[in-house]
């Protein structure tokens, strides 16, 4: 073909057409592989809404609600930042706390109101994401970044009440024993440290793991001192009385467990792993006494317990959810 001919030819209404007909298809495509790649992002964070019944998801695909627990997906809604961490209901019921945030940028904390699920407030002053939050009463929330820091927040006004200091690297974990007042926090740097929150006292640094801390939860209904278990890329979960600064005992798994949760009277602990099961465990006799397989292949990202029908929810890649079967 000429370069006469083909200069008519792009300059035609008919190669006009063409070319937009394409553009539109290629665009058509590209929104659609953008859509399943965010579809099939891990869930992150997972939350029980205190009535029951519903479910809440977080993702890099944004927030996913789901009827509970036939888990029929009811709305989405896209939050005000990518990179979602952590999913916490205040103790009324009436808010829901999402973390996350920029990596290496900004950490966020997005209050929405339950169950419209309409925004209340936005905390911003850390700088990096947020991993988790923690509400201390229903105007007081704890939040955790990968910037190394710990702030106390006043939900009411917006404004941090105070700043914990003192690990050395992203914190990636919380729990909060509300009848001591006392909140401890793991990370990167491998260590639990323990907080008078009121008083800003570190009353204990724990150094016994080997590698990073993934996760930490508070042990429900149990008399006397409180226990949290922790769990580590070192492949073991251990449980500690942190108000003492004292390691109970500890079990080591197969696989990487990232996320734990306990069921709700207290009696077993779950650990979700990257092999895509999930191990049941004793607390007392630290014994594995059950394996659950969820996924032939993939992770398990995230874990959350009903207090009230006991069942458990699993988050794992590519935005797989899925109910762990009861014993």
């Amino acid at each position: 073909m000429s370069t006469r001919i083909c200069a008519s030819w792009v300059s035609s209404v008919a190669f006009q057409k063409w070319l937009c007909f394409h553009v539109f298809i290629a665009f058509a495509w590209l929104t659609e592989c953008a859509a399943y790649i965010s579809a099939q992002a891990p869930i992150t964070a997972l939350a029980i809404s205190p009535g029951g019944d519903s479910v809440v998801a977080g993702s890099q695909a944004g927030l996913r609600t789901y009827g509970w627990p036939l888990l029929k997906l009811d709305r989405e809604v896209q939050a005000s930042f990518s990179n979602l961490h952590d999913l916490q209901f205040s103790p009324d019921g009436r808010r829901l706390a999402v973390a996350g945030g920029d990596p290496a940028d900004s950490g966020r904390v997005e209050i929405l109101s339950w169950p419209e699920l309409s925004p209340i407030r936005l905390l911003a002053s850390q700088q990096d994401c947020v991993s988790k939050v923690q509400w201390l009463s229903d105007d007081e929330l704890v939040s955790c970044s990968l910037d190394r820091s710990v702030v106390v927040w006043s939900i009411s006004d917006g404004q941090s009440k105070r700043v914990l200091d003192g690990h050395s690297r992203g914190i990636t974990a919380s729990a909060f024993l509300q009848e001591s007042g006392v909140l401890v926090t793991a990370g990167l740097d491998q260590s639990l440290r323990v907080w008078k929150v009121d008083t800003r006292e570190l009353l204990h640094s724990l150094t016994i793991h080997t590698q990073p801390v993934n996760a930490l939860a508070a042990r429900p209904r149990i008399d006397g001192l409180g226990w949290v278990a922790s769990a580590s890329d070192d492949r073991t979960v251990r449980f500690w009385q942190p108000t003492i600064g004292r390691m109970v005992r500890f079990v080591r798994l197969p696989a990487r467990p990232l996320d734990i949760c306990w069921l709700r009277d207290g009696s077993q602990i779950l650990a979700g792993c990257d092999d895509g099961a999930v191990y049941f465990i004793d607390p007392d006799s630290v014994e594995i006494t059950r394996r659950q397989s969820l996924m032939e292949s993939g992770w398990i990202h995230s874990l959350a317990t009903d207090p009230q029908s006991g069942r458990t929810i699993a988050g794992g890649s590519q935005g797989a959810l899925m109910l762990v079967p009861e014993q």
